[in-house]
């Protein structure tokens, strides 16, 4: 009980973080409890990385009010809402620290980047890229890049927040506490574009 408790804490004060200091909408998830997904479905596609099924807790908020209620009793997976203020493009990690490692090496500007326990990264960029392509692999299509945009009405698992994959959602380059713009969306899918290749 007190691992529980601990943890719905540290996942209230995340929550909390990103909604103060960042200005992130935040939407509690379902969480897995004894390796099974708390919505109940026991064939849950993504467990722990989807919004709770409760009653009231559909949408997403930058109310410190809400967070400190939907956060009292549960351990909610903390679920940060794309296409507000940001997009995310999500890719295969091996390819994500490449792309890193290159749009630092020419002085590009890199925002936020998550690491989800699959071992895939999410980069955190300037929301409104309609005209990017959803790149999706077809393990028999290797023409294909594996390199996916989440934009509006889609949700990404934030730190410290666990899922069915037996591990913790991480930061692989933390928020700057000073520098808060994000980069655009195209200099990041090209860098992202560009190993995809190579690793294929």
């Amino acid at each position: 009980m007190l691992v529980r408790q601990r943890t719905r804490a540290a996942l209230q004060a995340a929550a909390l973080f990103y909604v103060v200091d960042r200005g992130w909408p935040v939407l509690p998830g379902a969480y897995v409890e004894d390796g099974r997904c708390s919505c109940g479905d026991a064939e849950c596609p993504d467990p722990g990385a989807h919004p709770a099924a409760e009653p009231g807790l559909t949408r997403a908020t930058r109310s410190t009010d809400d967070v400190w209620e939907w956060w009292s009793g549960k351990p909610y997976t903390v679920l940060l809402a794309s296409g507000l203020e940001f997009d995310v493009l999500d890719a295969p990690a091996q390819v994500g620290y490449a792309a890193i490692r290159q749009l630092e090496l020419v002085g590009l500007p890199l925002g936020p980047v998550l690491q989800l326990p699959s071992g895939r990264l999410l980069f955190l960029v300037d929301p409104g890229a309609r005209n990017l392509y959803w790149y999706t692999v077809d393990h028999n299509d290797t023409a294909r890049f594996d390199v996916r945009h989440h934009a509006v009405g889609h949700f990404v698992p934030a730190p410290p927040s666990s899922t069915a994959c037996g591990g913790w959602t991480r930061w692989a380059v933390p928020p700057d506490p000073v520098e808060r713009g994000l980069p655009g969306a195209v200099d990041v899918l090209g860098a992202l574009m560009r190993f995809s290749t190579q690793a294929r």
